[in-house]
């Protein structure tokens, strides 16, 4: 039986005002809101902006009108390195003060080069975070879970540093090797590119166990926004050739503001679609869908990614357009109520789920896609509190 929840709706208020307060919101604000994609007074009271995360991204020492548009390859790559990765943005959002469920380990970091898979002379990166083992614990006991960690950025941009405050967190919190992908990116390099990478990252964890003392019957998978896109099609990946390769089943698949189809195979699964909706779908069925601008924009990112010779249809590229996918991997969604991705995080989980799949989804209210960017909004650190709750059961 699916489980469905929706995250913090103790939140949920009238769409007059935000969450956590009882009066309008200042111009600065509204304005702030507006900036993230956020109506300040939608029809739907789960889209209602949540006070707190405005605040708390209001704090944040960054200059959001100088963020470049999404498809500027080199604008935002020297954005992310010059601005997200460094300085006090990085240091800001390094400071994440979640309840944690045992002392805080010391985790060891390393970069590792890979060979890639692909035949080509190309190498990529993993970063492994290592929590220390006590000298006496014997080597049975010092088997640990791993989870492959994919980070976001539309596939052209992004390294896994940028998820340093989660992986570091996972890591102490749940005894694991965290393995932080760093794909090689469009356009640069087109799919299938990046996805050999992740797929080659599961065979370097498995040849790799006794050195980093992997367990390999305890892997996990996490992938946000483009990395939820990858990680989606290596779940899918992975379970088809599992009769080829013998790996073990991954443990948990979490996809957080997944991409999980180009847009326009996103309307061949609507047109199509025979599945029942899930009651979280229902609950969103009247929000608006993205302006035609934004569509063009995600379309003009995933021609960067796929190149000119893929098919948009193919689930490796659109998850949602995959079928009959049998024995994949126990699944959480995330979702952002405020994300034009929302609807299909949602349909990928019914998806799922009519193969048969555990999957459970989340809703966060009133927060867009960007949600992780303040770490210490308290939607946000409700958020990590779960995440890591769910990999723990799953990686028990």
């Amino acid at each position: 039986m699916a489980t469905v929840s929706v995250t913090g709706t103790a939140d949920v208020q009238p769409a007059s005002t935000l969450h956590g307060q009882d009066v309008p919101a200042s111009p600065d604000l509204e304005l702030l809101c507006r900036m993230q994609g956020m109506n300040p007074n939608p029809t739907n009271k789960l889209q209602t902006p949540d006070f707190n995360f405005l605040q708390e991204l209001a704090k944040l020492p960054a200059d959001f009108t100088a963020i470049p548009g999404g498809t500027d390859v080199q604008a935002m790559r020297r954005w992310i390195d010059n601005v997200f990765l460094k300085g006090p943005l990085a240091e800001h959002r390094a400071r994440c003060d979640i309840q944690r469920r045992r002392p805080e380990a010391k985790i060891d970091i390393s970069d590792v080069s890979v060979q890639c898979s692909d035949g080509s002379q190309d190498t990529f990166v993993i970063r492994v975070y290592e929590p220390q083992l006590a000298e006496e614990t014997s080597k049975q006991q010092q088997l640990r879970p791993a989870i492959l960690m994919l980070h976001g950025g539309g596939w052209i941009h992004g390294k896994p540093c940028g998820d340093d405050t989660i992986s570091t967190l996972f890591a102490s919190e749940l005894g694991a090797v965290i393995l932080g992908v760093d794909y090689r990116l469009a356009p640069e390099h087109p799919f299938p590119a990046s996805l050999h990478d992740c797929t080659e990252a599961i065979a370097w964890a498995i040849r790799n166990t006794e050195k980093y003392h992997i367990d390999i019957s305890r892997i996990a998978l996490w992938g946000a926004s483009a990395g939820g896109n990858l990680a989606a099609a290596v779940g899918i990946k992975h379970t088809k050739e599992r009769p080829v390769t013998g790996y073990p089943s991954l443990r948990l698949v979490s996809l957080v503001v997944p991409v999980t189809a180009h847009p326009k195979a996103q309307d061949a699964f609507n047109k199509q679609r025979r599945l029942e909706r899930s009651s979280l779908e229902e609950a969103v069925a009247d929000v608006p869908s993205a302006p035609e601008l934004v569509v063009k924009e995600f379309e003009k990112l995933y021609d960067l990614y796929i190149g000119d010779s893929t098919d948009i249809d193919d689930p490796l590229v659109s998850p949602l357009m995959a079928r009959d996918i049998a024995h994949h991997p126990k699944t959480h969604i995330t979702v952002a109520a405020c994300d034009y991705l929302m609807p299909q995080g949602l349909a990928y989980a019914q998806l799922l789920r009519s193969f048969g799949t555990h999957v459970t989804e989340e809703i966060l209210p009133g927060v867009p896609h960007g949600f992780t960017f303040p770490m210490n909004a308290a939607v946000t650190k409700r958020w990590l509190e779960n995440q890591r709750d769910i990999f723990m059961a799953a990686l028990s």
